[in-house]
């Protein structure tokens, strides 16, 4: 029991580092905002600053060296720290207005960014997708127009996997035999804007509806790149798998990255 926890802090070492590193930036920075008295409108910055700064931080430190997404835990512990300060201790605590709530909004982001984008770009634009299909299956019964029926499932299945995954860094009843490094797996979602035509025709079109289905089949993709990288080295298991999504807009367009890390292993 103590020599697995002890080798599993020694391989999430740096994520932890991480985290405390994000934390102490973060902390540092709400110190100063707030003996600086950096106030906007009566709203101090450090509610939409010092989250950013501690999930920036680590983030950076986690993807370079310990290669994989720690979830920006020092921006959600930071978050915690300064609101219970911002509304509880000051001789004038904040009140709830415009400022307050477009900092509390970013802050959330910074804190949880792994989630809001999640929400955004999946649950939130499948949603929009939905109510204008709705509506364009509305207009067209209205106008007494035949509806073409499409079937496109909302989800996808994980695809069929050779090795073992496992979102766990132990094998219950397996004995692990070499520990081969961390590795990851990529696949890219691009959204190009048609310029011939408009959004309204775009996400209602055949072509581009269901961004919940796009992304599951980008996340296959993903896994499958991951798997591909393990047999390379010799693994046949991979611990403590993580799938982190990421958009990136564009001029021409969005595009939505999809990263899956884990250690590969060799086990018996």
């Amino acid at each position: 029991m103590l020599i697995s926890l002890k080798n599993s802090i020694i391989t999430k070492r740096w994520g932890i580092l991480a985290v405390i590193i994000g934390t102490t930036l973060g902390f540092i920075s709400a110190v100063i905002c707030v003996y600086a008295n950096l106030v906007i409108f009566g709203f101090n910055i450090m509610f939409i600053i010092s989250p950013l700064i501690a999930g920036f931080s680590e983030a950076y430190i986690a993807q370079r060296k310990y290669g994989r997404s720690t979830g920006a835990i020092s921006a959600l512990l930071i978050f915690v720290i300064i609101n219970i300060y911002g509304w509880f201790f000051p001789k004038n605590p904040i009140t709830l207005n415009l400022f307050t709530l477009g900092g509390i909004a970013l802050t959330i982001q910074a804190a949880v960014p792994i989630f809001v984008n999640y929400l955004l770009f999946v649950v939130f634009l499948g949603t929009i997708t939905y109510v204008i299909g709705l509506i364009g299956n509305l207009i067209s019964k209205l106008l007494g127009k035949e509806i073409e029926e499409m079937e496109t499932p909302k989800n996808i299945d994980l695809p069929q996997l050779d090795l073992l995954f496992a979102t766990t860094t132990n094998l219950n009843g397996k004995n692990i035999v070499k520990q081969l490094g961390l590795i990851t797996g990529e696949a890219i979602l691009k959204e190009e804007k048609d310029e011939n035509s408009s959004r309204l025709k775009k996400i209602a079109s055949k072509n581009g509806s269901n961004i919940e289905y796009k992304i599951g089949l980008v996340r296959n993709e993903a896994l499958q790149n991951l798997e591909s990288e393990a047999k390379k080295i010799g693994a046949n298991g991979i611990l403590g798998v993580n799938i982190d999504y990421r958009s990136v807009g564009g001029i021409k367009g969005s595009t939505v990255i999809v990263t899956a890390t884990g250690s590969a292993v060799l086990y018996e």
